[in-house]
């Protein structure tokens, strides 16, 4: 589950939107990145482990997106995440507003191959999205989430997200979970200290922290 739009390429929450593409000009644009533990909305993608992850991106400056992005997982015997979206990002009326549609697929999976429609606006620092599950779990994903910088030219990123309309019986009927990443661009690579909290019924890893060293390129 990549989360795009912002530099470190973590996959956790911390980048709700699922692109932000950068629409000046059409471009095809790459990105790699290690981290200790591939944290996606609160849960642990790799049992704690690390993952290499990696994708490529395509935006036209007509606001239209398309990309993919893969890591290694380790979650219900999964081997390889693939994903794959599409999107569209516009301004109107002081707003950016990013619209698109993404596939969560697995290599050798227990777990289901899902797909989720998206919503995300952003004013200034702040961005509100909302995510659809309409395949194989049917939830919706709220979130919102602040930008800042800091000295030192040191970005921090904070979020909360809640998902509702879940009918597992082992995660319980709602789930909250709250982030926050500090990150700074270095001459050769990107790096990102990240915290998360998740509250839900039968949590264990209620916190989780990695770090992440990423390029685009």
């Amino acid at each position: 589950m990549k989360t795009l739009s912002k530099a470190v390429a973590v996959a956790s929450l911390l980048s709700v939107g699922l692109m932000g593409a950068q629409v000046a000009n059409a471009e095809v644009s790459f990105n790699a990145a290690l981290v200790s533990d591939y944290v996606f909305r609160g849960f642990s993608f790799t049992d704690n482990g690390p993952a290499l992850q990696g994708g490529a991106d395509y935006s036209h400056e007509s606001g239209l997106y398309v990309g993919t992005w893969l890591s290694n997982v380790d979650y219900f015997e999964e081997d390889i995440e693939y994903d794959i979206y599409v999107g569209y990002w516009m301004e109107a009326n002081g707003l950016e507003i990013d619209l698109g549609y993404t596939t969560y697929n697995f290599v050798d999976a227990d777990a289901d191959n899902t797909t989720e429609i998206y919503a995300n606006v952003t004013k200034g620092a702040v961005t509100a999205s909302v995510y659809r599950d309409i395949d194989a779990v049917e939830t919706t994903y709220l979130a919102l989430a602040y930008s800042a910088e800091l000295p030192e030219d040191i970005a921090l990123d904070v979020s909360a997200g809640y998902t509702i309309d879940s009918d597992d019986e082992y995660w319980g009927d709602d789930i909250i979970d709250l982030s926050a990443t500090v990150s700074k661009s270095l001459d050769v690579v990107d790096v990102a200290l990240g915290v998360t909290h998740i509250e839900y019924d039968f949590a264990e890893d209620d916190n989780l922290f990695f770090l992440s060293v990423s390029k685009e390129f």
